[in-house]
């Protein structure tokens, strides 16, 4: 199984958590952490939410590939065997973590699913924090590991 986490996000230097969390979830799946921010997307963001939302869709669009999951606040809110559930039978999942101006209506259209991890708005770093934790506690529900206990 490979997990894509992409994220349009200023500055790269995650939580060493992250890391962690890919290398405590590699026994079950290939988990790759993906920045595409560029010079465009800064340009953009600092135009207008439209001229943003074009620049991320332009990184994003050709990514969008395998079981497509986009977070988003106004997304679905699961718990954490429902979340499990997303991972399971999907053997190459893309998950979208948006810009600062979140994912545009377009983009959020060709999703399989829109998932909330909160309905607050959260920095980068603590959405992808967040993001991992669940994608490796969803790995060990699925492998009757004790994590999740």
């Amino acid at each position: 199984m490979q997990i894509l986490v992409h994220c349009i996000q200023k500055n790269s230097d995650d939580f060493k958590e992250i890391n962690e969390y890919i290398k405590m979830s590699s026994k079950w799946a290939d988990i790759k952490d993906i920045n595409k921010f560029n010079s465009q997307i800064a340009k953009a963001q600092s135009l207008s939410k439209q001229n943003a939302h074009v620049a991320y869709d332009n990184v994003y669009m050709p990514c969008a590939n395998g079981f497509c999951i986009g977070l988003d606040e106004k997304g679905d809110e699961l718990d954490s065997p429902q979340f499990a559930d997303l991972l399971k039978d999907n053997q190459k999942i893309s998950f979208f973590i948006g810009g600062a101006y979140g994912l545009s209506s377009e983009f959020k259209s060709k999703m399989n699913r829109l998932v909330s991890l909160s309905r607050l708005t959260l920095a980068h770093k603590i959405a992808k924090l967040m993001l991992f934790e669940q994608i490796f506690r969803g790995l060990c529900i699925n492998a009757n590991h004790p994590y999740h206990k």
